[in-house]
């Protein structure tokens, strides 16, 4: 069994217009849904043995932010280029040839990209994939190049664990 663990990045800050996309940070609301999902993943005990981010500012302070949650620092972080500037069957490409080795792997990225990723994965369709959202899949494989259609585990976003 392999588990993937989709969460797109926390709410950014537009403070600063003219700042480059891949350079804007977190704001406060990001930090404060990083501890509300920290927080759910850790009472959940997902313990990812592979971290794979975007290299976007807002992504890695998500994953580094979740990080302290589930005993991974930013050294243990696989920075991939594609998730930023790809594509859902790019990222899908990384995902077949990852390491047998890994078998939960938790990826940080964006939208459009992660809820069309989600449904190539699943065949589930989501409306709306929120800032700071998680959608946990898990695949009957034991090899990532075999992978297929996984079944989502759960899927939740900070608004619904603060109502």
């Amino acid at each position: 069994m392999k588990y993937l663990t989709i969460v797109r990045h926390a709410k950014s800050s537009w403070e600063n217009p003219d700042l480059d996309d891949l350079v804007r940070p977190l704001n406060e609301r990001g930090v404060q849904s990083i501890k509300i999902i920290g927080n759910y993943l850790e009472e959940k005990q997902i313990l990812p043995d592979l971290v794979i981010t975007s290299p976007a500012t807002r992504a890695l302070q998500t994953a580094i932010g979740i990080g302290t949650y589930l005993n991974y620092t930013a050294d243990d972080l696989l920075i991939k280029q594609d998730i930023y500037f790809g594509n859902p069957t790019s990222i899908f490409s990384i995902l077949k040839n990852l390491n047998d080795n890994f078998n939960d792997v938790i990826l940080f990225g964006h939208e459009p990209i992660l809820s069309s990723l989600i449904e190539l994965l699943t065949k589930n369709q989501l409306d709306k994939f929120p800032t700071c959202a998680v959608y946990r899949i898990a695949f009957d494989i034991n090899h990532w190049n075999a992978i297929k259609k996984g079944k989502m585990v759960f899927f939740v976003t900070p608004k619904q664990l603060t109502v």
